[in-house]
């Protein structure tokens, strides 16, 4: 009797199991954060206090991961190929997941296929800053500078790079063959800015703003739907006359999750980013650095993400580029 009594509780016990391992609450053990990204960086300086904030909901380490290189691919693709299980996610800007589809010839995943999307945490419309010997105080002086000034040229974070679309739109709306020159990152366009040696780049909006304050660039527009908070009397492209769809493209940081991973899990970590979001102190850090806080449902960040594919690479397409 005693032992027909213990073979029913081993077997209660090894039929309960798996359902006791699946009610353990999310997550239940160390996360992995993969920035495609150097560390230092304003994706860096976001996840790593945005880890501080998972932490402390859940009890559990988020640790952050750069894997840099190849336009963001490199890291996007180890989160491509993890397990679906929650513990190794993407925080991303737009460039590992869209604009690679036009720079990358083999890329080595699909971005509309291989990843599962949670939220979008912050984004950031980029500023145009200008040389101030041009002496353009508008987008339309920036023009007739273009016009007296052939072979004007703007820099950009690389080919295919959210400057790069947003140069080539600007060539597509006003009709100037403005010259495109690709840097390794918005530092080195900028050194070039100030030392006179291109027209204009663009930057996140608390760099602008450092610029324009010491009279070094003169900040003619910002990119996206409103104008920044840091620049508030800056007009958005839109207001200028530049309503083209790419220009209120805005460089957003995404986190994502692999393909396949349960619904359950980017659901709770949505809720927990959107706990961060409405920390004040996050907020205001996000402020510092030319980002507003956005906490999309993964719905509405798919929805975007569907309808920025195919307009930023046919821009990029126009541009000439071609995939390496």
């Amino acid at each position: 009797m005693h032992r027909r009594n213990l073979l029913s509780l081993a077997l209660l016990f090894a039929l309960g199991a798996p359902l006791i391992a699946q009610a353990q609450p999310y997550p239940a053990k160390p996360v992995r954060i993969v920035i495609p990204y150097p560390a230092g960086g304003p994706v860096d300086a976001i996840g790593r206090r945005l880890a501080e904030s998972l932490q402390r909901q859940t009890g559990q380490p988020f640790v952050i991961d750069n894997r840099s290189g190849a336009s963001g691919s490199i890291g996007a693709d180890a989160v491509a190929k993890a397990a679906p299980d929650g513990y190794t996610l993407l925080l991303t800007i737009p460039d590992a997941l869209i604009n690679v589809a036009s720079i990358i010839k083999h890329l080595p995943y699909d971005p509309r296929k291989d990843f599962a999307f949670v939220t979008q945490v912050a984004s950031s419309g980029a500023a145009l800053m200008a040389d101030p010997d041009l002496q353009a105080g508008s987008l339309a002086e920036l023009e007739r500078a273009g016009r007296a000034k052939p072979g004007l040229a703007f820099g950009s974070w690389g080919p295919g790079s959210y400057p790069h679309v947003l140069g080539q739109a600007m060539v597509r709306k006003s009709g100037i063959a403005y010259v495109h020159v690709p840097y390794r990152g918005v530092a080195p366009a900028v050194q070039d800015l100030l030392g006179h040696q291109i027209g204009f780049t663009f930057g996140p909006s608390n760099l602008a703003q450092q610029y324009a304050q010491k009279g070094q660039a003169r900040v003619l527009a910002v990119a996206g739907p409103r104008r920044s908070a840091l620049l508030p009397q800056v007009p958005t492209f839109a207001e200028q006359g530049y309503t083209d769809a790419a220009f209120q493209l805005t460089a957003w940081v995404g986190l994502l999750a692999p393909a396949a991973t349960p619904k359950a899990v980017t659901e709770e970590l949505q809720r927990q980013v959107g706990t961060t979001l409405k920390d004040p102190e996050f907020v205001r850090f996000l402020a510092a650095t030319g980002f507003e806080p956005i906490g999309s449902s993964a719905q509405q960040f798919q929805q975007d993400f569907e309808r920025e594919f195919p307009l930023v690479n046919a821009l990029i397409k126009s541009t000439g580029l071609t995939p390496e």
